[in-house]
């Protein structure tokens, strides 16, 4: 498979998901990345 990007956000907390979020509306090919599914959009304490 031979895709591109225009943006990749490495982190899926919820700053990670706002930055891919913002870049999606926006109209770029958007790649978020997270090395743990369970905290995607976690906020930190």
């Amino acid at each position: 498979m031979n895709s591109s990007y225009d943006i990749i956000v490495v982190g899926a907390g919820h700053a990670g998901c706002e930055a891919a979020t913002a870049t999606a509306k926006l109209g770029s090919r958007t790649l978020l990345i997270t090395m743990d599914m369970n905290k995607i959009a976690q906020m930190s304490s």
